[in-house]
């Protein structure tokens, strides 16, 4: 099996964009910015399939995400954004609450693992 760790855009961060390990990725967080939960799931998912594109894969390929929400924030609004770009059925997920983000504008991070041989 072979890994490759890649450095797309992390602008300096001690960690790798994704790490391909055989047929899986694994991606780094990706943070979501904006206005309403919506907004900022759009903006993390976009980044997501920036990084499994850069891999060779997409995001029906994933096999999991772990979302991170701030305390408070409308978990319902990040459904419809999931339907919309999970239209062929959903990765397996995991769903964490915190107090806070290192950056403060930023209200939600999902990260995932795809398989893609």
């Amino acid at each position: 099996m072979f890994i490759k760790k890649v450095d797309i855009d992390n602008q300096g961060w001690t960690y790798s964009s994704y790490v391909r390990a055989g047929d899986f990725i694994f991606t780094s967080i990706c943070s979501g910015f904006g206005d309403t939960i919506k907004e900022a799931t759009e903006t993390a998912l976009n980044q997501l399939r920036k990084y499994l594109k850069h891999a060779g894969a997409d995001l029906e390929d994933l096999v999991k995400v772990t979302v991170t929400f701030k305390h408070g924030e409308n978990f319902d609004e990040m459904k419809p954004v999931f339907k919309e770009y999970f239209p062929n059925g959903y990765p397996a997920r995991n769903t964490i609450l915190v107090d806070e983000f290192l950056g403060k504008s930023i209200k939600i991070q999902i990260e995932g693992i795809a398989y893609k041989p």
